[in-house]
């Protein structure tokens, strides 16, 4: 079974972006222990100057909604919780996309296959 993660990144190399600030995520197919690039999804950026609303996760949520998985350089408690809650695996790895996917779709084993 393949799944898809929805990846926070400015450059398309790195995971660089802070989930509330991104205004785009790649999305990436992660299968029979590979990985390949959909497409770029742009979304409308959950934070505003550090503050956020309830309604923006869900927009965002909603944006994401085919993808079980979430990458970002780094976000905050309270966007992780509310993604986790509505079934997304959050992931906070600020490293080289290719290396964080590889060992995810690695560890994940059978699990999605």
């Amino acid at each position: 079974m393949a799944i898809r993660a929805a990846v926070a990144s400015s450059d398309g190399k790195i995971v660089n972006r802070h989930f509330g600030k991104a205004d785009c995520f790649l999305i990436f197919e992660l299968h029979d222990g590979e990985f390949r690039y959909i497409e770029k999804r742009n979304t409308v950026p959950c934070c505003n100057m550090w503050t956020h609303e309830e309604s923006s996760f869900e927009n965002t949520a909603k944006a994401l909604s085919d993808c079980s998985v979430i990458i970002a350089g780094h976000i905050g408690r309270d966007a992780a919780d509310f993604m986790e809650n509505r079934g997304f695996a959050v992931y906070e790895a600020p490293f080289p996309i290719s290396a964080v996917l590889d060992k995810l779709v690695k560890e994940s084993g059978d699990e999605w296959q």
